[in-house]
């Protein structure tokens, strides 16, 4: 192989490299929003799945990734292993996932899946969408929400997250 061909096939597989890491990076931004103007979470009502009703709001200097999600929907099946990564290795006292099934997922769909696919976070049911509602009309599933240790919506993903997205939004956020 002449010293020309070798450099233009080197040249190639450069240029190569770079589309794919472009076409990564693009499809990994795409979903991913930061709030210009962070709201304060409001309280939500959500369903335990034993069936008791419960309000939920951020403690006090605790990041939460609110997931909204569905049994029956196949990105939000396909999400999972990266929200157990979440939890696992940023939950404790600082961090939570937080999973709420959309209105028309029954406690029993919610266990099952919780059990098929080892989910190692809370879990809770929208049962009559108003925490949907209250955040603006959650209509895409899934859809999560990224909440700062001050209570405000800072960052919102329509679609299946992108770990490096939520996980530079973290480290991000432990700086501030």
């Amino acid at each position: 192989m002449g010293k020309h061909r070798l450099r233009r096939w080197a040249l190639d597989i450069v240029l190569m490299v770079l589309v794919v890491v472009g076409v990564y990076v693009w499809t990994q931004w795409r979903g991913a929003s930061d709030v210009a103007t962070p709201a304060t979470l409001p309280v939500l009502t959500l369903q335990k799945l034993d069936g008791q009703w419960v309000q939920y709001h951020p403690g006090a200097n605790q990041v939460t990734l609110i997931n909204f999600w569905s049994t029956d929907c196949p990105p939000c099946i396909a999400e999972i292993p990266a929200l157990n990564w979440l939890q696992q290795w940023f939950g404790g006292t600082g961090f939570t996932v937080l999973g709420v099934a959309v209105a028309g997922n029954t406690p029993q769909a919610i266990a099952a899946a919780r059990s098929r696919f080892a989910m190692n976070y809370p879990l809770y049911a929208d049962k009559n969408g108003a925490a949907a509602q209250i955040l603006g009309g959650v209509t895409l599933t899934p859809t999560s929400l990224l909440i700062n240790h001050k209570g405000q919506i800072v960052g919102r993903y329509v679609g299946a997250i992108s770990l490096p997205v939520v996980v530079w939004k973290l480290l991000w956020m432990s700086h501030e």
